[in-house]
């Protein structure tokens, strides 16, 4: 079995959530699904996002609330879908000049204008109707980034497991995103490996470090 099916088969079992809840963990990781992308080894939900809040404690549910109802300049994810939203429906949107990730929309910290403003309710709506997302617990920051990057690196580099057809993402202005069929950049094909006692530890709440 490969460890890509691991992962999607060892979050099965946990609760699956439409949008932010104060019932959900202070601390650790979130694994994002997508309507209509499913996974090569059993056909179900297909992880699409692992994120993680790195750099602070105590505030994941934070996270996940800038990610449905931020700015974009609050989350590289609401960057990604916006973009990709314009791109799908405008592939010359002048709100994405003059080129792939050098737009303002795309840009780090540049302003929206009147024109691509109205796409961050449409990033929130998207994410309300075609998404949900799984949580694990992890309260040690040490074991909690070093997961983040093995769960992007090994899923990213799974041999069958790839986006649909009419994926999003292959609209997002991320070479790694497009391919990897996973809305992250950072880790996505890096040779990093999870072991199956690592998952498991993660799983069991361990906070020994890896």
């Amino acid at each position: 079995m490969m460890i890509c099916e691991d992962i999607h088969k060892a979050l099965e079992d946990l609760p699956l959530w439409r949008e932010p809840s104060r019932e959900l963990p202070e601390n650790g990781l979130y694994f994002f699904y997508e309507a209509g992308e499913f996974n090569s080894h059993d056909e179900r939900p297909r992880i699409v996002r692992v994120g993680n809040h790195p750099r602070s404690r105590n505030t994941l549910q934070r996270r996940l609330r800038t990610h449905y109802s931020g700015s974009k300049n609050a989350s590289v994810f609401r960057k990604f879908l916006g973009g990709a939203i314009m791109r799908r429906r405008d592939p010359s949107h002048p709100c994405l000049k003059p080129a792939p990730g050098k737009g303002h929309w795309e840009r780090q910290d540049e302003k929206t204008c009147p024109s691509c403003k109205p796409i961050e309710k449409d990033v929130s709506a998207l994410l309300r109707s075609g998404f949900s997302f799984r949580c694990i617990e992890i309260v040690d920051m040490d074991l909690r980034n070093t997961m983040e990057k093995k769960l992007i690196a090994t899923l990213s580099n799974c041999p069958t497991c790839g986006p649909s057809d009419d994926w999003l993402g292959k609209f997002a202005y991320s070479e790694k995103v497009v391919k990897s069929g996973l809305w992250n950049s950072n880790h996505v094909w890096e040779d990093l490996v999870l072991t199956k006692s690592e998952l498991h530890r993660c799983l069991q709440g361990d906070r020994e470090r890896l």
